[in-house]
Protein backbone atom coordinates (compact mmCIF):
# COMPACT_ATOMS: atom_id res chain seq x y z
CA UNK A 1 0.00 0.00 0.00
CA UNK A 2 1.30 3.06 -0.99
CA UNK A 3 0.59 6.58 0.45
CA UNK A 4 -0.25 9.72 -1.87
CA UNK A 5 2.07 12.12 -1.06
CA UNK A 6 -0.28 15.23 -1.64
CA UNK A 7 -2.29 13.63 1.27
CA UNK A 8 1.01 14.06 3.72
CA UNK A 9 1.24 17.24 3.26
CA UNK A 10 -1.84 17.96 3.86
CA UNK A 11 -2.32 16.02 6.84
CA UNK A 12 0.68 18.61 8.22
CA UNK A 13 -1.39 21.19 10.15
CA UNK A 14 0.37 24.66 8.60
CA UNK A 15 1.46 27.40 10.61
CA UNK A 16 0.13 30.83 10.10
CA UNK A 17 1.41 34.18 10.16
CA UNK A 18 5.38 34.68 10.38
CA UNK A 19 7.98 32.70 12.01
CA UNK A 20 9.48 34.44 15.27
CA UNK A 21 13.80 34.36 15.17
CA UNK A 22 14.62 32.28 18.02
CA UNK A 23 15.76 34.45 21.01
CA UNK A 24 19.52 35.18 21.69
CA UNK A 25 21.65 35.98 24.57
CA UNK A 26 22.96 39.91 24.46
CA UNK A 27 25.69 41.70 26.70
CA UNK A 28 24.46 44.52 28.23
CA UNK A 29 26.41 46.06 31.39
CA UNK A 30 23.55 46.62 33.59
CA UNK A 31 22.21 43.38 33.28
CA UNK A 32 25.83 41.89 33.93
CA UNK A 33 25.95 43.96 37.06
CA UNK A 34 22.70 43.35 38.52
CA UNK A 35 23.84 39.44 38.19
CA UNK A 36 27.01 40.34 40.43
CA UNK A 37 24.95 42.25 42.96
CA UNK A 38 22.48 39.44 43.04
CA UNK A 39 25.84 36.95 43.78
CA UNK A 40 27.08 39.46 46.46
CA UNK A 41 23.85 40.17 48.07
CA UNK A 42 23.14 36.23 48.85
CA UNK A 43 26.94 35.83 49.81
CA UNK A 44 26.23 37.97 52.82
CA UNK A 45 22.74 37.13 53.63
CA UNK A 46 24.37 33.55 53.75
CA UNK A 47 26.76 34.77 56.14
CA UNK A 48 24.78 36.57 58.43
CA UNK A 49 21.95 33.75 58.43
CA UNK A 50 25.42 31.94 59.13
CA UNK A 51 26.45 34.08 62.07
CA UNK A 52 23.06 33.90 63.61
CA UNK A 53 22.53 30.03 63.57
CA UNK A 54 25.83 29.64 64.73
CA UNK A 55 25.11 32.25 67.69
CA UNK A 56 21.51 30.67 68.44
CA UNK A 57 22.65 26.80 68.58
CA UNK A 58 26.43 27.44 70.31
CA UNK A 59 26.37 30.87 72.00
CA UNK A 60 26.89 31.69 75.21
CA UNK A 61 26.13 35.06 77.24
CA UNK A 62 28.68 36.92 78.96
CA UNK A 63 28.98 40.36 80.98
CA UNK A 64 31.15 42.23 78.16
CA UNK A 65 32.71 46.07 79.15
CA UNK A 66 32.10 48.57 76.65
CA UNK A 67 35.38 50.39 75.24
CA UNK A 68 34.26 52.75 72.61
CA UNK A 69 31.51 54.16 70.50
CA UNK A 70 32.25 55.21 67.03
CA UNK A 71 29.94 56.79 65.19
CA UNK A 72 29.48 57.56 61.71
CA UNK A 73 26.53 55.94 59.09
CA UNK A 74 26.09 52.61 60.91
CA UNK A 75 27.39 53.29 64.99
CA UNK A 76 29.65 50.48 66.38
CA UNK A 77 30.93 49.39 69.80
CA UNK A 78 33.97 47.83 70.91
CA UNK A 79 33.63 45.59 73.93
CA UNK A 80 35.99 43.13 75.85
CA UNK A 81 34.99 39.80 77.22
CA UNK A 82 35.97 36.86 78.97
CA UNK A 83 34.29 33.48 77.88
CA UNK A 84 33.70 30.77 79.99
CA UNK A 85 37.15 29.12 78.84
CA UNK A 86 38.79 32.20 80.46
CA UNK A 87 39.66 33.76 77.01
CA UNK A 88 39.84 37.47 77.15
CA UNK A 89 38.43 38.80 73.45
CA UNK A 90 38.07 42.16 72.03
CA UNK A 91 35.57 42.44 69.54
CA UNK A 92 33.08 45.15 67.47
CA UNK A 93 29.72 44.69 66.68
CA UNK A 94 26.99 47.10 65.13
CA UNK A 95 24.74 44.66 67.01
CA UNK A 96 23.24 46.12 69.78
CA UNK A 97 20.83 48.10 71.13
CA UNK A 98 21.72 50.78 73.94
CA UNK A 99 25.41 51.04 75.09
CA UNK A 100 27.50 53.18 77.37
CA UNK A 101 31.22 53.55 76.75
CA UNK A 102 32.52 52.29 80.39
CA UNK A 103 29.15 50.75 80.91
CA UNK A 104 28.68 46.89 80.61
CA UNK A 105 26.50 45.04 78.85
CA UNK A 106 25.26 41.16 77.83
CA UNK A 107 26.74 39.99 74.84
CA UNK A 108 26.07 36.53 73.27
CA UNK A 109 29.30 34.77 71.74
CA UNK A 110 30.29 31.23 69.76
CA UNK A 111 31.85 29.04 72.09
CA UNK A 112 33.74 27.69 68.98
CA UNK A 113 34.78 31.19 67.33
CA UNK A 114 34.77 33.34 69.86
CA UNK A 115 35.26 36.93 67.91
CA UNK A 116 31.78 35.78 66.36
CA UNK A 117 29.66 38.05 68.81
CA UNK A 118 26.50 40.38 69.42
CA UNK A 119 24.76 42.06 72.19
CA UNK A 120 21.92 39.31 73.80
CA UNK A 121 19.12 42.13 73.38
CA UNK A 122 20.10 41.79 69.49
CA UNK A 123 18.09 38.91 69.46
CA UNK A 124 18.52 35.97 66.54
CA UNK A 125 15.24 37.03 63.89
CA UNK A 126 16.10 35.44 60.78
CA UNK A 127 13.52 37.82 58.90
CA UNK A 128 15.99 40.98 58.32
CA UNK A 129 18.51 38.91 56.20
CA UNK A 130 16.73 36.86 54.73
CA UNK A 131 13.62 38.97 53.44
CA UNK A 132 15.84 42.21 52.60
CA UNK A 133 18.91 41.05 51.80
CA UNK A 134 17.60 37.57 50.19
CA UNK A 135 14.60 39.08 48.54
CA UNK A 136 16.83 41.80 47.06
CA UNK A 137 19.34 39.14 45.74
CA UNK A 138 16.37 37.15 43.57
CA UNK A 139 15.06 40.46 42.69
CA UNK A 140 18.87 41.84 40.79
CA UNK A 141 18.76 37.88 39.67
CA UNK A 142 15.80 38.39 37.80
CA UNK A 143 16.43 41.75 36.34
CA UNK A 144 19.65 40.53 35.35
CA UNK A 145 18.23 37.28 33.02
CA UNK A 146 15.40 39.82 32.07
CA UNK A 147 17.83 42.12 30.63
CA UNK A 148 20.43 39.20 28.98
CA UNK A 149 17.93 37.55 27.81
CA UNK A 150 17.32 39.14 24.34
CA UNK A 151 13.72 39.26 23.30
CA UNK A 152 12.36 37.26 19.66
CA UNK A 153 13.37 39.63 16.50
CA UNK A 154 15.41 42.19 18.97
CA UNK A 155 18.94 43.01 16.69
CA UNK A 156 20.89 44.66 19.21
Amino acid sequence: MTKDRSSARRARPRRRGRRLPPRRWRFELEGVMSLVAAVVLAVVCYAELEDLYWLQRRGEVVSAAVLDESGGRTTRIEVRYVTLAGEVVTGETSNYEDAEVGGTIDVVYDRVDPSRMQAAAWGFDYWFPGVFLGGASVGFLIYGINSLWGRRGDER
